[in-house]
């Protein structure tokens, strides 16, 4: 055994706590330089992170945002006094060619190449054309036009940029006679245009002086009807032939579904105003097709110009998806059914049923627009009624919809509009 283990421990062997080092400056400087570099290595990755965020948002905007227009525009030109079609490339800024959400057009061009002279000032300026009489006019700025003397409302403002007036493309498709265009499937911002062969007059829209009113039928109206618009050709379609017109009456309800279920009508026809955001050209029976492109005409002359057709024709198989794709949202058949008719039970497959609006999305509160309550009051002189109305939903099974219609011909239209009755009322 060790000898210093047995001793006995002096009150004299305390030892005292090691000494403490002073603060090393140098080490304090040394982590004070380390703390800075980290936090600008922080700062840098911050700012790295928002600079790649911001440019992440802006290339999500940028794919919902159209590039570039690229027009492809045919015209008719004279070579050595010779008339030589001609297809050149238009390319237009963004800026200019989209603009407020939509797509527009400079049109000096070929309003010059279809006989239309510029006339006015920089405030109002527009197009004359002496062989037919026909006017164009536009306030520069606001979205208000005048054809042949008569107010119109365009879907956008008209705006100039190096002495060139750019109109809303949608104007150019509804409103012209000989204008064609051609949209590519697979990009939007790729458009062919063609000026067709100028006839006697190229506006659809036309102050028609010389059209005699067209009376209501006996009992079924109280005033006649003046039209602005020239629909001289389009009043025969108002009303079905007599013997036809059991099949544009058909009821079809819950209760009354489609038979046979695969139904398919048999003259089906393209729609003028088919909305232009993509979707597929709608289509309805030839009879409520002609009256509903006079309906619209009518439309846009008395200045709604911005009603487009957003559905029409469906087969039982699409209206099959609708109705799936409803159930799910709401949550039960029962709940669906009052907003989106189940599969055979739809109108729309009958091709006489028709959804048109200035929304973007069909919405209740269209009715109380001055667009929903002119269509509403003026359906039934073109064949058409309203379908779903706000105080008959008890009857009809489906909620107040007033963007959908239905043709039944005039005489039929005319008598549910001044009785305020539905179709499920309608007794012939």
């Amino acid at each position: 055994m060790n000898q210093n283990q047995n001793r006995r421990r002096s009150p004299y062997d305390y030892a005292p706590p090691p000494r403490r080092r002073p603060p090393n400056p140098k080490k304090r400087k040394s982590l004070a330089k380390y703390g800075f570099r980290i936090a600008m290595f922080l700062v840098f990755f911050a700012l790295v992170g928002a600079v790649w965020a911001s440019l992440f948002f802006l290339s999500l905007v940028s794919m919902k945002t159209p590039g570039d227009i690229v027009y492809a525009l045919t015209m008719t030109e004279m070579k050595n006094e010779k008339p030589i079609e001609v297809t050149s490339k238009l390319p237009l800024p963004r800026k200019t060619g989209f603009f407020g959400g939509r797509h527009y057009f400079p049109v000096n061009k070929i309003m010059e190449n279809m006989g239309f002279v510029l006339v006015g000032d920089k405030n109002e300026l527009g197009f004359y054309r002496k062989q037919s009489e026909e006017e164009l006019r536009f306030e520069i700025g606001s979205a208000t036009a005048y054809v042949n003397g008569e107010k119109y409302r365009l879907p956008g403002p008209v705006f100039m940029e190096k002495d060139e007036i750019y109109v809303p493309l949608e104007f150019l498709e509804n409103q012209f006679e000989n204008l064609s265009f051609d949209r590519d499937g697979k990009d939007e911002n790729k458009i062919a245009l063609e000026v067709g062969e100028v006839g006697e007059r190229c506006l659809k829209i036309r102050k028609a002086e010389s059209l005699p009113p067209v009376e209501e039928l006996p009992g079924f109206g109280s005033f006649p009807v003046e039209f602005k618009a020239d629909l001289a050709a389009y009043e025969k379609y108002f009303e079905a032939p007599a013997a036809e017109r059991e099949q544009y009456l058909v009821l079809i309800n819950p209760w009354n579904p489609i038979d046979p279920q695969s139904y398919v009508p048999p003259d089906l026809t393209d729609l003028a105003d088919t909305r232009q955001d993509g979707r597929a050209v709608q289509q309805l029976r030839f009879w409520p097709a002609m009256a509903l492109e006079a309906f619209l005409l009518e439309a846009k002359a008395n200045g709604f110009a911005g009603i487009t057709v957003t559905s029409a024709y469906r087969s039982y198989e699409y209206q099959s998806q609708l109705f799936s794709n409803e159930v799910q949202s709401a949550g039960s058949e029962e709940a669906a059914a009052v907003s989106v008719a189940r599969p055979g039970q739809s109108e729309h497959q009958s091709g006489l049923g028709v959804d048109m609006h200035n929304y973007s999305a069909a919405n209740q509160d269209f009715g109380a627009t001055a667009d929903g309550i002119w269509l509403a009051e003026n359906a039934h002189h073109f064949g058409f009624i309203l379908r779903y109305p706000k105080d008959k939903t008890g009857i009809t099974g489906i909620k107040y919809e007033p963007w959908h219609f239905r043709y039944v011909g005039r005489r039929a239209a005319s008598k549910i509009y001044e009785e305020n009755l539905c179709l499920e009322e309608y007794e012939p």
